[in-house]
């Protein structure tokens, strides 16, 4: 029988806590970077002690609900930490979502607290009126509150927690419904962090910036999280354009970044990675959109480095699926499972009584629906046990809606969401492999295909198209007849300056299909 856990080994539980071991092994290495502003672990450890003690003085309790809404900001940082220092419950709100859809993560997270920066009181202020709730916001010096400078309490000590305790509480983008809180746990962002930095080899030399929103996984699990761990910094970019990546690689001497597709996309279209010295980047990371083979090899021609592709999403662990540093790229493909991670992929209808685990999977090679389960995989959706139980299964896989491709090695292609797939008279048109065929053709730059409908197909797929020079919406067609099945091609497309884009950087697919039904 093992010996019962003290509130020493509790304590040592606490996610805030393992992020900050190196302020006690190296204190005075930078933690955080941020323009001219250097943070080192010591002094990172002291501002989360002392952002703990606020927010118990305000009478947050361990398991409450705390509201986080920052931009770009290191004081995000400070207060996510200080959150779970003391066993509540941070909530990451995305700045870039509308006012209704924020008020529906208020009303159901019901926080004790909400935390925020000068630069968007207002809009703390225009959230948590409705329900009276609590605001701070981040001052030179401390905290304020609407009345004052906000008092500190008289412990800073760490909260004791179980590693199944929830530490996040992030919000599902809402692309299918009104949001949904995903429940993440100490230990399973413990595994899932320290994980990402062993299988991509981060050390304490290692510098990652982040240009895209703190809050989202993207930049939590590839940067803020497994580079605490190891006792890297944290660059935090000035500017949210990927235009600005190139210059603060050279100013910080940046080892990696991270981004999605279109990151990359309108990088090289600047021409600023031209402009600047590159040389300390190792290799960038890209994710959170499937990638096609054309972009990986032109984004690696760009930038001189390997582009690491890796699959997670919110409530899956985060990471999923990822590409070691090391050995040829598989282009189009997001890699292997973590280590701990397991992925079957299924073709089933409802959720399996007797669970998932002996469920047959689809031969290697087809089509199925990816189900994962690890140690970081969401216990939950908060005030949803229905949905819960429609995702979930009774022994512990997550039903992620996505589609994919296992190769006989056990490396997987991402095809995109199940709902996107179009059924074009019979015959099943994953968006991906169309957008991937025409970036084969020359003067395509960026693609994007989506249905329409069709009284005699059901649905069949068109493009929106960024192009170089003078193509025409005949070529595009041809070129995709000739080169690809005949049923897949597109039977229109638009050429557009810019693809749209939601707050995360993926393309806005649900405004194109609007476009699209428009113009048909």
């Amino acid at each position: 029988m093992s010996a019962p856990r003290t509130v020493a080994d509790l304590a040592a539980t606490n996610l805030a806590v393992r992020l900050l071991r190196k302020a006690t092994e190296h204190p005075d290495r930078i933690a955080i970077r941020q323009g001219s502003r250097a943070i080192s672990y010591a002094e990172l450890d002291q501002s989360v002690r002392y952002t703990a003690s606020v927010l118990r003085g305000c009478g947050v309790e361990r398991g409450q609900r705390v509201a986080l809404l920052f931009s770009n900001h290191h004081r995000f940082i400070e207060a996510l930490l200080a959150v779970m220092w003391i066993g509540a419950v941070a909530v990451p709100l995305n700045t870039r979502a509308g006012l209704a859809s924020l008020r529906h993560v208020l009303a159901d997270a019901a926080p004790a607290v909400l935390v925020t920066q000068p630069e968007l009181a207002d809009r703390a202020a225009e959230l948590a009126e409705p329900a009276g709730t609590p605001t701070l916001t981040a001052a030179d010096t401390g905290w304020t509150t609407p009345s004052g400078p906000a008092p500190a309490g008289t412990s800073a000590d760490a909260q004791p927690v179980d590693p199944g305790d929830v530490c996040l509480q992030p919000y599902t983008s809402g692309s299918t419904g009104a949001p949904k809180g995903c429940l993440l746990t100490h230990g399973g962002q413990y595994w899932n962090a320290s994980t990402v930095a062993a299988v991509w080899e981060l050390a304490d030399d290692d510098r990652g910036l982040v240009t895209a929103p703190l809050h989202h996984k993207n930049a939590m699990i590839c940067v803020v999280k497994p580079l605490l761990l190891v006792g890297g910094t944290i660059v935090i970019g000035e500017s949210p354009k990927p235009a600005s990546i190139p210059a603060e690689v050279e100013r910080h001497a940046c080892t990696y970044t991270t981004g999605v597709p279109a990151t990359y996309e309108l990088l090289l279209d600047s021409g600023e990675h031209e402009k600047h010295d590159l040389s300390s980047l190792r290799f960038v990371i890209c994710g959170s959109a499937p990638l096609s083979d054309e972009l990986g090899r032109r984004f690696t021609t760009g930038l001189g480095v390997p582009v690491i592709e890796a699959y997670g999403l919110t409530e899956g662990g985060p990471q999923v699926l990822m590409t070691p540093r090391s050995g040829e790229p598989r282009y189009g493909q997001a890699g292997k499972p973590l280590p701990g991670c397991e992925v079957h992929l299924l073709n089933v209808g409802e959720m399996p009584d007797r669970g998932v685990s002996d469920a047959p999977e689809v031969p290697v090679g087809h089509v199925g629906e990816m189900w994962v389960r690890n140690p970081g995989v969401t216990l939950g959706y908060y005030n949803l046990p229905a949905v819960t139980a429609s995702k979930i299964s009774r022994d512990g896989w997550l039903r992620t809606g996505d589609l994919a491709i296992a190769d006989a090695d056990g490396w997987y292609r991402v095809l995109g969401r199940a709902d996107d797939m179009m059924n074009v008279g019979g015959e099943n048109v994953y968006p991906i492999e169309v957008e991937k065929l025409l970036l084969t053709m020359p003067g395509v730059r960026q693609v994007a295909v989506v249905p329409v409908a069709h009284p005699q197909k059901g649905q069949v797929p068109v493009a929106f198209v960024k192009a170089d020079g003078s193509l025409t919406e005949q070529q595009v067609k041809e070129y995709a007849l000739a080169e690809g099945a005949p049923h897949a091609h597109p039977r229109r497309v638009w050429f557009v300056d810019e693809l749209p884009v939601g707050g995360t950087g993926k393309t806005d697919r649900a405004r194109l299909v609007e476009l699209a039904q428009q113009r048909t």
